[in-house]
Protein backbone atom coordinates (compact mmCIF):
# COMPACT_ATOMS: atom_id res chain seq x y z
CA UNK A 1 0.00 0.00 0.00
CA UNK A 2 1.43 3.17 -1.35
CA UNK A 3 1.65 6.52 1.68
CA UNK A 4 -0.36 9.31 0.53
CA UNK A 5 2.63 11.78 1.64
CA UNK A 6 5.76 10.28 1.82
CA UNK A 7 8.65 11.22 3.93
CA UNK A 8 11.42 13.28 2.34
CA UNK A 9 14.06 9.86 3.78
CA UNK A 10 11.60 7.62 1.56
CA UNK A 11 11.49 9.45 -1.04
CA UNK A 12 15.66 9.76 -1.22
CA UNK A 13 15.42 6.40 -0.57
CA UNK A 14 13.53 5.62 -3.88
CA UNK A 15 15.30 8.09 -5.81
CA UNK A 16 18.68 6.04 -4.88
CA UNK A 17 17.19 2.74 -5.39
CA UNK A 18 16.01 3.66 -9.05
CA UNK A 19 19.35 5.31 -9.78
CA UNK A 20 21.25 1.97 -8.95
CA UNK A 21 18.55 0.06 -11.11
CA UNK A 22 19.24 2.45 -14.13
CA UNK A 23 22.62 2.03 -13.87
CA UNK A 24 22.69 -1.28 -13.46
CA UNK A 25 20.28 -1.31 -16.47
CA UNK A 26 22.89 0.48 -18.54
CA UNK A 27 25.64 -1.72 -17.30
CA UNK A 28 23.84 -4.99 -18.79
CA UNK A 29 22.84 -3.30 -21.77
CA UNK A 30 26.64 -2.27 -22.89
CA UNK A 31 27.47 -5.80 -21.84
CA UNK A 32 25.06 -7.43 -24.13
CA UNK A 33 25.85 -4.75 -26.90
CA UNK A 34 30.15 -6.14 -26.15
CA UNK A 35 28.85 -9.65 -26.28
CA UNK A 36 26.69 -9.51 -29.42
CA UNK A 37 29.63 -7.25 -31.50
CA UNK A 38 32.79 -9.39 -29.79
CA UNK A 39 31.02 -12.07 -31.50
CA UNK A 40 30.21 -10.48 -34.92
CA UNK A 41 33.69 -9.99 -34.61
CA UNK A 42 34.84 -13.43 -33.83
CA UNK A 43 32.90 -14.80 -36.93
CA UNK A 44 34.26 -12.14 -39.01
CA UNK A 45 37.75 -12.80 -38.50
CA UNK A 46 37.13 -16.72 -39.07
CA UNK A 47 35.41 -16.02 -42.48
CA UNK A 48 38.69 -13.68 -43.20
CA UNK A 49 40.55 -16.39 -42.06
CA UNK A 50 39.00 -18.95 -44.05
CA UNK A 51 39.42 -16.83 -47.37
CA UNK A 52 42.58 -16.11 -46.88
CA UNK A 53 43.64 -19.98 -46.82
CA UNK A 54 42.23 -19.98 -50.23
CA UNK A 55 44.03 -17.24 -51.86
CA UNK A 56 45.98 -17.77 -54.71
CA UNK A 57 44.86 -21.63 -55.23
CA UNK A 58 42.35 -22.49 -57.75
CA UNK A 59 39.30 -24.74 -56.03
CA UNK A 60 35.66 -25.22 -56.49
CA UNK A 61 35.13 -22.05 -54.79
CA UNK A 62 36.50 -20.49 -57.83
CA UNK A 63 33.61 -21.54 -60.19
CA UNK A 64 31.09 -20.51 -57.70
CA UNK A 65 32.37 -16.98 -57.56
CA UNK A 66 32.72 -17.00 -61.17
CA UNK A 67 29.05 -17.87 -61.44
CA UNK A 68 28.32 -15.57 -58.53
CA UNK A 69 30.11 -12.46 -60.66
CA UNK A 70 28.27 -13.07 -63.56
CA UNK A 71 24.92 -12.53 -61.77
CA UNK A 72 23.20 -9.02 -62.43
CA UNK A 73 21.59 -7.38 -59.15
CA UNK A 74 18.49 -7.95 -61.26
CA UNK A 75 18.97 -11.63 -61.64
CA UNK A 76 20.15 -11.85 -57.89
CA UNK A 77 16.14 -10.13 -56.78
CA UNK A 78 14.47 -12.72 -59.64
CA UNK A 79 16.26 -15.73 -57.97
CA UNK A 80 15.21 -14.75 -54.43
CA UNK A 81 12.09 -13.70 -54.79
CA UNK A 82 11.05 -16.44 -56.67
CA UNK A 83 12.82 -18.92 -54.31
CA UNK A 84 10.78 -17.01 -51.37
CA UNK A 85 7.64 -16.90 -53.61
CA UNK A 86 7.88 -20.91 -54.02
CA UNK A 87 8.99 -21.76 -50.33
CA UNK A 88 6.14 -19.40 -49.18
CA UNK A 89 3.45 -21.32 -51.82
CA UNK A 90 4.93 -24.80 -50.39
CA UNK A 91 4.27 -23.84 -46.80
CA UNK A 92 0.72 -22.53 -47.17
CA UNK A 93 -0.47 -25.35 -48.69
CA UNK A 94 0.87 -27.54 -46.14
CA UNK A 95 -0.75 -25.32 -43.53
CA UNK A 96 -4.08 -24.92 -45.81
CA UNK A 97 -3.67 -28.90 -45.68
CA UNK A 98 -3.25 -29.69 -41.78
CA UNK A 99 -6.30 -27.43 -40.86
CA UNK A 100 -8.62 -29.01 -43.38
CA UNK A 101 -7.35 -32.38 -41.82
CA UNK A 102 -8.19 -31.16 -38.32
CA UNK A 103 -11.00 -29.58 -39.07
CA UNK A 104 -12.45 -32.49 -41.24
CA UNK A 105 -14.01 -34.77 -38.54
CA UNK A 106 -16.10 -31.93 -37.39
CA UNK A 107 -17.60 -31.13 -40.52
CA UNK A 108 -18.19 -34.38 -41.46
CA UNK A 109 -20.56 -34.76 -38.03
CA UNK A 110 -21.77 -31.85 -39.15
CA UNK A 111 -23.26 -32.73 -42.74
CA UNK A 112 -24.29 -35.65 -41.51
CA UNK A 113 -26.68 -34.03 -38.93
CA UNK A 114 -27.75 -32.11 -41.63
CA UNK A 115 -28.76 -34.65 -44.24
CA UNK A 116 -27.91 -38.59 -43.14
CA UNK A 117 -28.41 -39.68 -46.83
CA UNK A 118 -25.38 -37.21 -48.34
CA UNK A 119 -22.62 -38.62 -49.84
CA UNK A 120 -19.18 -38.27 -49.52
CA UNK A 121 -17.07 -36.33 -52.16
CA UNK A 122 -14.11 -39.17 -51.86
CA UNK A 123 -11.28 -36.42 -50.84
CA UNK A 124 -9.03 -37.37 -48.72
CA UNK A 125 -8.86 -36.43 -45.15
CA UNK A 126 -6.54 -33.25 -46.17
CA UNK A 127 -8.71 -32.09 -48.59
CA UNK A 128 -6.59 -33.56 -51.33
CA UNK A 129 -7.98 -35.25 -54.59
CA UNK A 130 -8.48 -39.07 -54.45
CA UNK A 131 -5.78 -41.24 -55.26
CA UNK A 132 -8.63 -43.73 -57.36
CA UNK A 133 -9.96 -40.82 -59.04
CA UNK A 134 -6.35 -39.95 -61.03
Amino acid sequence: MVKKNPSKAELETELRILRQQRRAGNVASVINNAIRWTGCGVIAYFLFKAIDSLSGQTTTADIGIGLVGQLELSDVFAILFGGGGAVYGARQKSLRQETVERLQLRIRELEENEDGSRTSSGLTPRGETNPEDI
